[in-house]
Parts: C-alpha cells; structure tokens; sequence
C-alpha cells in the first residue's frame, strides 16, 4: 500500500515550502514526488474532492492571501491569488458542495468567504466578519483570533481562540453569506480553542481541541443550545512544562490530538455515549508537531520545530500508536494534506 501527501510549511517564496510525498507502507520509506516554490508561509493547504485544485493560504502580515492551484501532471498551477483583508490567514476549508471557501485570519480576527467558479477557483469575496473581544489571557488572547472554521451541512463553526467562543452561522449557499445562529460554544476563560471536530456518528456532538488549557472539550447539542459536558486534559499529570495543543482529528472511535511543547500525540477512545477516555500519549518523533493527518494505518505528522515529517502507526489489534521510524526532511512543515492511497 501507499500513501500519498501534500505538506505546506513556513518560508519565503524563493524556499520550496509545497511539496508532495509518497509514503510506501511496504518499504517504510518516505519519498518526496514534487515541490513547489513561489509560495509565502503556506501553513495550511487543503484540496477539492476531485483532487483537482489545491488551496492554500499566504500567512502574512498586514494582509494575508488565499492561493489556488491547478493539480496537473507536471505538479501545479497558479490558478487564482485573492486577499484576505485581514492578516495571519491560519486556516481554510470549503463548503461541502464545494462552492465557497472559508478563510480564518488569525491576528486580526477576522472571517472571509469566497465564491468558487465551476473549475474551483475563488474568483469573488462575498462575506467578511470582523470580530471583538478579548479574554482572560493577556498575551495570547488580548483581542478575537479566528483560527479555524468547519462546515456542517448548512451550518459553519467559525473557532475564536482569543474569546474562548465557537460562533455557529447559517450559511446562504446561493449569496454566500453568513447568519448568526446565536448558538455558540462557550469555552472556559482562558481554555482558548483552536480546531474542532464532530462526533462521525452522534449528531450534536462536538470535540473542541483548546490550544491554551492543553484540554479536548466535549459539547452536546441540548434543545438548540451547545452545553459543555466535559474537558479531558491531553498531557500526562506529572507534566509541568509549558504546552499547547494543536491539531485534532478522528478515526471511527478513535480522536487524536498533537501537543507542543510536551512533543506528543495524545490518544482517546470515543465511548458510544460520546465521551473520551485517555488510551496513550506518545512522542511525535519530532518537535512542535503543528499538524498531523490519518492515512489508513498510519498517523503522518507535521514537526515544525525539527524540519521533519514523522510517521506513527495505528496497531491493529490494539488500537495503540506505535513508532516506526519512518521520516523525512522538510524546512518548517505545518500542515499535511492526504491525498490518495494506492
């Protein structure tokens, strides 16, 4: 079997911080098929379903850029380059008929949307929400940071770290425009979310992975309101360094979530009523693992700190992670996109 990646990174347009990798599950190796330069601080990337365009945004200051490619045989092809009005673009995804793209600004804590053409290109900004408020820390969350958004049918999940809010909005596919539901996630003061992920079978479930309290929060849809029911911590209790959590992702009844600082993947089984009980917490193999992706049996992950791309694998009698040693090297890698397995 193998397994194929994007991975986006940290660096200049002269670097080559797009590439795309192979990873054959026979061999154990990691062999890189294309790179791409001419892209600014692309830190996180993400593809149509026809695997035919790739996304990607700029994270600049004071104004930040979405990029779009063309995936053709000989790698890709700048297809489209749009503003983000705001600065630190960290995140993007698309609507899931494919006919927006949502782009979260970090730094200035703001939300843009943007219409797709037939070929997938965004060619139109048709929302942009600028937020307020701050929060209980006075460094990391001195004002609103949008970090990540997710759709769910009709419905968008915008992710404020620097309030400790998940603002919930209807989303008018034929305008592209945003309605707010009024039915946001309210975090604890100080727990600072970054990325979240719904139950794959329980509607109404949401697991919140909170970058500053280094936890995973579980809500559950209640007569039309989201209610916070637990918040399981991601780092062993002897740990007393500093941390934060970053990415999170779910496998049948399995969730994952990548710790910096403590260097780790931290491993939880989903209960059938939706709760999460600690399995393991193991090292990534590298340092600040900012982003990781599931690929069959394997986790591939993202070190940004060490310029490595490390693999672990799912054993599939116990469920537990295990290290293989597979890795490769690549400048400042922070984000993976899977993209087929043959």
């Amino acid at each position: 079997m193998r397994y194929e990646f994007w991975a986006g990174s940290y660096g200049t347009a002269e670097e080559e911080t797009i590439a795309r990798f192979s990873l054959d599950a026979e061999t154990g190796q990691i062999t890189k098929l294309y790179g791409f330069r001419g892209a600014e601080n692309p830190s996180w990337i993400g593809m149509n379903a026809a695997k035919t365009m790739l996304y990607s945004v700029e994270e600049l200051t004071p104004e930040g850029r979405i990029l779009a490619f063309r995936i053709g045989e000989q790698g890709l092809e700048p297809a489209a380059g749009l503003s983000t009005k705001g600065a630190d673009p960290c995140h993007i995804c698309l609507d899931e008929k494919e006919k927006h793209l949502f782009a979260a600004n970090y730094t200035s804590g703001s939300l843009a949307v943007y219409r797709l053409n037939q070929c997938g290109a965004p060619v139109q900004m048709t929302e942009f929400l600028r937020y307020t408020g701050s929060g209980s820390d006075p460094v990391r969350q001195e004002g609103p940071h949008i970090h990540f958004t997710e759709v769910m049918g009709e419905q968008v999940f915008a992710v404020d770290l620097g309030t400790d809010t998940v603002f919930v909005y209807l989303l008018d596919a034929a305008a592209g425009t945003l309605t707010d539901t009024g039915k946001a996630l309210r975090l604890p003061a100080g727990a600072g979310p970054r990325h979240l992920a719904f139950h794959p079978e329980i509607p109404g479930i949401v697991y919140v992975a909170c970058e500053l309290g280094s936890s995973v929060a579980l809500f559950r849809e209640k007569g039309g309101e989201y209610v916070l029911e637990a918040a399981v911590s991601t780092l062993p209790e002897s740990y007393s360094g500093e941390n934060t959590v970053a990415a999170i992702r779910i496998r049948k009844d399995c969730l994952f979530v990548s710790n910096r600082g403590h260097d780790s993947m931290a491993a939880f089984s989903i209960q059938e009523d939706g709760s999460l009980s600690l399995q393991q917490i193991v090292p990534a193999g590298g340092r600040i693992p900012r982003d990781f992706a599931i690929m069959g049996e394997y986790v591939v992950i993202a070190n940004q700190g060490s310029d490595k791309i490390t693999v672990l694998r799912m054993n599939p009698e116990t469920g537990l992670l295990e290290q293989t040693g597979i890795c490769a090297s690549m400048l400042r890698p922070a984000c993976i996109c899977p993209v087929s397995s043959r």
